[in-house]
């Protein structure tokens, strides 16, 4: 069994060689078989116009038979060719083939209308015939042409009649002369073929051990994988979609490292607090009975923000992998404002913050329940970060195709190499703050909550501006018959 792509490939570019090149071979058998043929008579219906004008020529000046009998000997060395003379009987009574004579032989010579009558484009005139003779397979040449003393009467009509034979073979077979040089051709294609289809089959393969070299590196752990890619074809777009796949791998696997290293971080302030002051009560230290209980809140605090914590985890990995159901339906999101800022009033007061509202914007598409803890998030993190005595101002309005929600504080910029991490897990510009009871997962979460209504938040920061969190969703074309406050001030 054949394991190797690249052997299989160059087998199968091997098969449609040899295929081919038979194909070829066939084909110009068939083209070169009658041309070639063709080709031989013509060659001999030139030498037997010229030989036999000078056998007339020597019969016409008077020379015998003992004369002209090594002379016609000559020409059939010299042109390679058989010389027949046939009197009118049809007996041959000259052959220039002592080896093989056919002296006395007779001829049966095809009927004149039955011989093949040819004329070259030179204006040479010939016939021609096959015949069998004393087992021997001729095509026998005869010119056609009358020599000058035949036409003036000068030579007797009993004169012997010259032809030219030549083996059936040598005609029909011509075509065999080339074989070599067609099998020298075809060995020349077929070696170039076998390098050309090497270097397509290692192009096609190359990438291919690249992956799996690249895959096996990945199943022991080693993210890091890259091959290079060449051209547009399928095998460069499967490169393209394997480094696309392991960048994404890579990027999962140092998000869930993070993620772990986050947990930990996050969850050690609480445990050390609870492991600490539930060490004290093991040993009898704290014996105040009000101390006690203020240990036990503080206990019972740090375990209440554990479970938040982990509750804000399964809800964001819930988000991430699709599994939360997000309602479809028409929201009043004016109205979702007012009643969040109204709920966060006393977190406001609190932080001696004022919340201005300009609500002017419209029905939108989506889970009036998931778009509520967008609306707490990004209110609730203004208020966090906004110095006091200022206002945060929540602002909505039509955008284009979309509905925009924007939330803006004047607390400090975030600094530009920040903003894109601000929707990051445990994300928190602020590292003083981390320790607040704020697990730094509210914008992770606003941000899947938002991409999940298949809208879109970013965010913008500067001194002069201040902080601006904006939200894009998409809005409702029928309207609802509840009304929402245009202005209002908590």
């Amino acid at each position: 069994m054949i394991h190797s792509l690249r052997l299989r490939l160059l087998l199968s570019f091997g098969l449609v060689i040899a295929l081919i090149l038979v194909l070829i071979a066939v084909a110009s058998m068939f083209l070169l078989r009658d041309h070639e043929a063709r080709q031989a008579e013509e060659t001999i219906g030139h030498l037997v116009g010229p030989i036999s004008r000078a056998y007339d020529d020597m019969v016409f000046v008077g020379w015998s038979r003992e004369r002209i009998d090594p002379q016609l000997a000559a020409y059939a060395e010299f042109f390679d060719v058989r010389v027949l003379l046939v009197d009118g009987d049809g007996s041959v009574i000259f052959d220039s083939n002592d080896a093989d004579s056919l002296l006395g032989e007779s001829l049966a010579m095809p009927s004149a209308g039955s011989q093949q009558e040819s004329t070259l484009p030179d204006g040479v005139s010939f016939t021609s015939s096959r015949i069998s003779v004393a087992g021997h397979d001729l095509f026998v040449f005869a010119a056609n042409n009358e020599s000058t003393a035949t036409v003036l009467r000068l030579l007797p009509e009993t004169e012997p009649t010259l032809y030219i034979a030549v083996p059936a073979g040598d005609v029909t077979q011509a075509w065999a002369a080339l074989m070599p040089r067609l099998l020298l051709g075809g060995g020349i294609a077929a070696a170039f073929a076998v390098v050309v289809s090497t270097l397509l089959a290692q192009r096609i393969t190359r990438p291919i051990v690249q992956m799996t070299g690249a895959a096996q590196a990945m199943a022991r752990g080693d993210y890091e994988q890259s091959i290079e890619v060449r051209g547009n074809d399928e095998v460069a777009n499967l490169a393209r979609a394997f480094n696309q796949m392991s960048a994404q791998v890579n990027r999962s696997n140092r998000s869930m490292r993070q993620l772990l290293a986050d947990v930990s971080h996050e969850l050690r302030t609480p445990l050390t607090s609870i492991q600490g002051f539930t060490q004290a009560f093991a040993d009898g230290v704290i014996d105040d009975p009000e101390e006690a209980h203020k240990l036990a809140e503080v206990v019972h605090g740090e375990s209440e923000r554990m479970r938040e914590l982990v509750d804000d985890l399964l809800y964001l990995s819930r988000l991430e992998s699709g599994e939360l159901e997000i309602e479809r339906e028409p929201v009043d999101l004016d109205a979702l404002i007012a009643a969040t800022v109204r709920r966060l009033r006393f977190e406001a007061e609190a932080a001696s913050v004022r919340v201005d509202l300009l609500l002017d914007g419209a029905l939108v598409v989506g889970d009036e329940r998931r778009l509520e803890q967008v609306c707490v998030n990004l209110v609730e993190n203004a208020i966090r970060f906004a110095p006091a005595d200022s206002a945060v101002t929540v602002h909505t309005r039509r955008d284009g195709d979309a509905v925009a929600l924007e939330v803006h504080n004047g607390g400090p910029p975030i600094p530009p190499d920040e903003l894109d991490h601000i929707f990051d897990r445990f994300y928190q510009v602020d590292r003083a703050r981390s320790g607040s009871g704020h697990s730094g997962l509210g914008l992770a979460i606003v941000a899947e909550l938002v991409h999940a209504h298949e809208g879109n938040v970013h965010v913008r920061s500067s001194a002069a501006e201040g902080t601006v969190f904006c939200v894009k969703l998409l809005p409702v074309t029928v309207p609802l018959t509840s009304e929402a406050p245009t202005q209002e001030q908590a």
